[in-house]
């Protein structure tokens, strides 16, 4: 079943692919290696920098230490100060904030009851039931129709609401508003 040739040939091609790995193996070694001194003085050159800069933190936060230990009344003091003037400062803009916010707001409030009045006057003057709401407002009589107070009528009370009906019971019914 198994050639000898086959089994031959198995093997040179599995010595041939060892044999490749290995060649390859040796020429990436080598190319790492010829760059790890460049690398070694770059990390070096890198390490120095960084004692450096290590340096320099050290000898800043001595000064700030010694600042701190020398001068704590001063600086407790400063930011004493430093804190209630922003204390102070928040409170005057909160004002204005707020004195701002309460004005757009009443401004707001004001424009929309403008609005009203204006729909008020309009139906007032163009339709026929304004000119004679403000005829009878003018003798005095809308307030006794309103409130129920004319000869001949009293208020009654349902579940639908309250109304000013005929004490005979045939004359007119109307809803009465809520004051």
């Amino acid at each position: 079943m198994n050639d000898p040739d086959d089994t031959e040939d198995f093997g040179l091609r599995a010595f041939e692919d060892l044999k490749n790995t290995v060649q390859r193996s040796n020429k990436a070694y080598s190319d790492v290696a010829g760059k790890l001194p460049a690398l070694a003085k770059q990390l070096e050159a890198l390490d120095a920098k960084s004692t450096q800069a290590a340096q320099r933190v050290e000898d800043a936060a001595q000064a700030v230490t010694s600042y701190v230990n020398t001068d704590r009344r001063t600086l407790l003091i400063t930011c004493g100060f430093g804190a209630i003037a922003l204390v102070f400062c928040a409170a005057f803009l909160g004002d204005i904030k707020g004195s701002r916010t309460g004005y757009a707001q009443g401004f707001a409030e004001g424009q929309q009851e403008t609005k009203k009045r204006d729909l008020l006057a309009e139906w007032a003057v163009s339709s026929p039931s304004g000119r004679m709401a403000y005829e009878m407002d003018r003798v005095g009589q809308i307030q006794a129709f309103g409130m129920c107070r004319i000869e001949g009528y009293k208020v009654r009370t349902d579940q639908k609401g309250t109304w000013c009906v005929s004490t005979s019971g045939n004359g007119l019914e109307w809803p009465l508003a809520r004051p």
